[in-house]
C-alpha cells in the first residue's frame, strides 16, 4: 500500500463538526485527503479544520448545510466541484438520536430522525453519485462508507430507541442496495456499525454511558467503551486499496456486544 494513498483524492464527511466525523477527518488527511466538512453546525466544522490543519497541510473545504434539505445538499455539491475534481470518498456520518417506541412516536419526532439519518444520506447519495462514476480512479472509482448503529440491526433493534433503529436499518438496506446499483461503477459501498462509543450522542460522558449500560441490561465482552479513534481506523481501512475488493457489508464494530446478547 502506498505511503498516502488518498493524496489527490477529496474526502466529504457529513455530520463533520464532532464525534466520528471530526476523528475521520483527521484520519483520512493523515493519508493526504483534501476534505469537504459538512455540518449544520458551522463552528463545528471549524473547529475540525483547525485540529486537522493543527497537523497536516491539506486543502480544507467548509460545507455549512442541512442535508435533509436537497436544495442545500445541491448547493453543497456546486460548491464542491467548484474547489475539487472529485469525491473520492463519501461518508455519510451525520446523525441524530430520537424517538422512543415507534408506536408511541410523534410524527414530528419520526420525521426528524428519519430526515436526517435516512433521507438525508439518500439526499447526499444520489446529488454525488453520477459525478463519482464517471471518476477515472482505478481500480476503485469511489467508494461511499454510511456510520449505521446495532441499534439497526437484528440482535440491536430497541424500542426505548425505536425510530433510531427504524432509521439505520433503514440506512443498512441502502449500503446493501447501493452496493448492487453502483458495483457495475466501480463503485464501492460499505457501512461501519458503531455500537457504544463516547460521543456527543452520548453527552462524551463515560459515566452517563455506564449508567444507561446498566439500565439496558447490556453486557460488553470487551468491557471497555469504545473510543470515536476506532471508528476512524475502520473508515481508514475502508478508504484503502486494502479493502477494493469489499462491498455491501455493514462492519460491526461493539466490542462484542450485539452476539452477547441473551448469552451473559
Amino acid at each position: 500500500m502506498s505511503k498516502k494513498f488518498l493524496k489527490g483524492k477529496v474526502a466529504l464527511i457529513t455530520g463533520a463538526g464532532s464525534g466520528f466525523g471530526r476523528e475521520m477527518a483527521v484520519a483520512f488527511a493523515s493519508q493526504g485527503a483534501s476534505l469537504v466538512l459538512n455540518d449544520i453546525n458551522l463552528e463545528g466544522i471549524n473547529e475540525t479544520r483547525d485540529i486537522v490543519l493543527n497537523s497536516y497541510n491539506v486543502d480544507i473545504l467548509l460545507a455549512e448545510a442541512d442535508i435533509s434539505k436537497e436544495e442545500q445538499v445541491d448547493m453543497m455539491r456546486k460548491n464542491v466541484f467548484q474547489k475539487f475534481e472529485n469525491v473520492f470518498l463519501l461518508v455519510n456520518n451525520a446523525g441524530i438520536r430520537g424517538g422512543s417506541s415507534t408506536l408511541k412516536t410523534k410524527t414530528k419526532d419520526y420525521e426528524r430522525v428519519m430526515d436526517v439519518n435516512v433521507k438525508g444520506a439518500w439526499n447526499v447519495t444520489k446529488s454525488f453519485y453520477r459525478k463519482m462514476t464517471k471518476q477515472k480512479f482505478s481500480p476503485v472509482a469511489g467508494k461511499i462508507i454510511n456510520i449505521t448503529s446495532c441499534a439497526g440491526t437484528e440482535c440491536g433493534l430497541n424500542p426505548f430507541i425505536g425510530m433510531y433503529s427504524v432509521s439505520k436499518a433503514a440506512l443498512i438496506a441502502f449500503t446493501k442496495l447501493w452496493a448492487l446499483e453502483l458495483g457495475p461503477n466501480n463503485i464501492t459501498v460499505n457501512a461501519i456499525c458503531p455500537g457504544i462509543f463516547l460521543t456527543p450522542i452520548y453527552n462524551n460522558d463515560p459515566d452517563f454511558i455506564r449508567e444507561w449500560i446498566k439500565l439496558r441490561n447490556i453486557k460488553l465482552p470487551i468491557d471497555k467503551i469504545g473510543e470515536a479513534s476506532q471508528v476512524a481506523d475502520v473508515a481508514l481501512f475502508l478508504a484503502s486499496p486494502a479493502s477494493d475488493y469489499i462491498t455491501g457489508q455493514n462492519i460491526i464494530l461493539d466490542g462484542g456486544m450485539t452476539i452477547s446478547i441473551n448469552k451473559l
